[in-house]
C-alpha cells in the first residue's frame, strides 16, 4: 500500500474506534491515534514497540505471522503488557510505503485493546473516581458540554444526572448569574483553579466547596475538554467558624470577668442613692423629678442585665447537669411562651416526641435557651403568625432534635452567618448576646444549634445528645 505521510496521518487521526499505530522498519512508533492513547493512558510516539508494550517480537516477525494466518485462516495474536497486565490480543499488520519519503512503514491494528469486558487500569480508576461518594466530578468536552458527572456532584448541585448528560453547561446553569456559576467558560481557555473556595446553595441546603479544575489534552497537545473536582468542606468550615466564635466569646469573657465587678460596684451605689431620691420626691410630691429617677433606675437595671450576660459568657455559672426529659422542660416553659405569644397575636403549636429518651443537661439553662429562641421567633412575626415547636428522636445520631420554626420574613443570606456572633443584632434595643449565650449553653451540653431560612420563615434546630 502506497500513501503519503500526510494521507497516513489523516487516516490515523480519523480512526477513533480502532487502536492504531505506525512504526518504521526499526520498530520505532512514528504515529498513533487517540483511541490507542486513551486505552493505554499515554502517547507512545517516539518509543519502540518494546518500550511501549514490552513486546519482544520484531515487526518483521509480526508481519510474517499475519501472512501465514491469512493463508491458514488462523487469527494472529500477540502478547503485550499494558499497565503491568499481560494481554493476548488479536491484531492485523500491513506493510506500507511512504511515497514522498520512500520509507517502509508498518500499520498495526490491535483489535482487543479497547475491549469493554477488560477495562484498563486507567478506565477503572476513572470509573471509581466518578462513583466516589466524597468527590464531586464534572467532565466537560471542548464544546463546553457536560459529558459525565458523579453522583455526589448531582446531590450537592441539586441536579438529575439523566436530565443533564450531553447538555451545554450554559443551559444547565442558566438560572445562575454567570459570575456565580460553578464552572466558567474561561476554563477551556486555560484559566484553571486550585483549592478555590466556593459557596453553593441548592433548593435544600448550603454547601461550602473546595474546587480544582484543569484541562484535558490529547497526545498532540490539543485541548479536548476539562474536568472540575470539588470536595464538600461544609463541616470543616462550620467547625472553623465555631472555633473562631468560641475564641471571640472567650476573649469577651476574659474582659467581662475583669470589669463586671468594677461596673457593678458603682452602679449599686448609684442605684441606692437614686432610690433614696425617689422616696424623697414622692414624699415631697415632686412627680416630675420622680419620673426622671424612674427612667434612670430602669436604665441601670438594663446595664445590670447586660453585665449579667457578660458574666455568663466569661465564666460558667454553677452548672448542674442532670438526667431530664426535654419534653418535661419544654412543657414547663410553654405557659411563659404562650403568654409572650398572646402579646404579639401569635399562635403556638407544640408537638412532643413520645417516649423520648432522657438527656444530660442543666434544666435552668435549657429553659433559658428555649425561651430566648422562642421569644426571638415570636418578635420576628410582626403581624401575627405561627410558632411551631416539634421534637423528634434520631437514634442513629443518638440525639433529640428540637425544631423551633416561625412564619416571619426570614433571615437574609448576608446576615444568617453572623447571627451567633457576639454583639451582632438586628433589633433596635438588642445586645447581640442572646444567641451567643444560647450557642454556648448548647455546646457545653455536647449539642449543636443550627439555623435555616429560605426567605419565608426561620427554623432553629437544637440537637442534644441522649443517654
Amino acid at each position: 500500500m502506497d500513501l503519503s505521510m500526510d494521507e497516513l496521518r489523516v487516516f490515523i487521526q480519523c480512526s477513533t474506534n480502532q487502536a492504531l499505530l505506525v512504526t518504521d522498519d526499526k520498530q520505532r512508533i512514528v504515529m498513533c491515534n487517540s483511541a490507542l492513547t486513551s486505552a493505554i493512558g499515554k502517547c507512545v510516539v517516539g518509543e519502540t514497540l518494546i518500550q511501549a508494550f514490552k513486546l519482544y517480537d520484531p515487526a518483521s516477525k509480526l508481519h510474517n505471522e499475519c501472512e501465514k494466518a491469512s493463508k491458514t485462516g488462523r487469527v494472529p495474536k500477540l502478547r503485550i503488557s499494558v499497565y503491568g497486565r499481560v494481554r493476548e490480543s488479536e491484531y492485523e499488520m500491513f506493510r506500507l510505503r511512504a511515497v514522498d519519503t520512500g520509507e517502509t512503514m508498518y500499520l498495526l491494528h490491535i483489535k482487543q485493546l479497547l475491549s469493554k469486558e477488560e477495562p484498563t487500569i486507567l478506565q477503572q480508576f476513572a470509573g471509581s473516581l466518578m462513583k466516589d461518594v466524597n468527590l464531586g466530578v464534572l467532565l466537560i468536552d471542548a464544546d463546553f458540554t457536560l459529558i459525565d458527572i458523579s453522583d455526589m456532584a448531582c446531590r450537592v448541585l441539586g441536579l438529575n444526572k439523566n436530565d443533564i448528560i450531553n447538555t451545554p453547561m450554559d443551559r444547565i446553569f442558566s438560572s445562575v448569574p454567570l459570575e456565580h456559576r460553578l464552572v466558567q467558560p474561561s476554563l477551556l481557555e486555560g484559566v484553571i483553579v486550585r483549592n478555590h473556595a466556593v459557596s453553593w446553595t441548592n433548593n435544600r441546603e448550603r454547601y461550602e466547596l473546595l474546587l480544582d479544575s484543569n484541562l484535558l489534552k490529547d497526545f498532540m497537545g490539543r485541548t479536548v475538554g476539562a474536568y472540575v473536582i470539588f470536595k464538600d468542606v461544609t463541616n470543616l468550615r462550620s467547625l472553623e467558624e465555631q472555633v473562631q466564635r468560641s475564641d471571640r466569646l472567650a476573649m469577651i469573657g476574659q474582659i467581662a470577668a475583669g470589669t463586671a465587678h468594677e461596673i457593678r460596684n458603682p452602679l449599686t451605689s448609684i442605684k441606692g442613692f437614686l432610690q433614696v431620691l425617689k422616696n424623697s420626691f414622692v414624699e415631697s410630691g415632686m412627680e416630675k423629678e420622680k419620673s426622671y429617677t424612674d427612667i434612670m433606675l430602669t436604665e441601670i437595671n438594663r446595664i445590670n442585665e447586660l453585665v449579667s450576660e457578660f458574666l455568663l459568657l466569661g465564666k460558667r455559672k454553677n452548672v448542674n447537669f442532670d438526667k431530664m426529659s426535654v419534653t418535661a422542660v419544654m412543657s414547663e416553659m410553654l405557659p411563659i411562651i404562650n403568654n409572650e405569644a398572646l402579646l404579639h397575636g401569635v399562635t403556638v403549636q407544640y408537638e412532643s416526641a413520645s417516649d423520648a429518651p432522657q438527656v444530660i443537661a442543666d434544666r435552668e439553662m435549657l429553659k433559658q435557651v428555649f425561651l430566648n429562641i422562642c421569644k426571638n421567633g415570636i418578635e420576628a412575626m410582626t403581624e401575627g403568625g405561627v410558632l411551631s415547636i416539634s421534637e423528634k428522636v434520631d437514634m442513629d445520631e443518638r440525639k433529640v432534635h428540637i425544631d423551633i420554626h416561625d412564619t416571619g420574613p426570614g433571615i437574609p443570606n448576608f446576615v444568617i452567618d453572623k447571627i451567633f456572633d457576639p454583639f451582632f443584632t438586628t433589633k433596635e434595643n438588642g445586645t447581640g448576646l442572646g444567641l451567643s449565650v444560647c450557642q454556648r449553653i448548647i455546646h457545653d451540653m455536647g449539642g449543636t444549634i443550627r439555623v435555616a431560612s429560605k426567605g419565608f420563615g426561620t427554623t432553629f434546630t437544637l440537637c442534644i445528645p441522649i443517654l
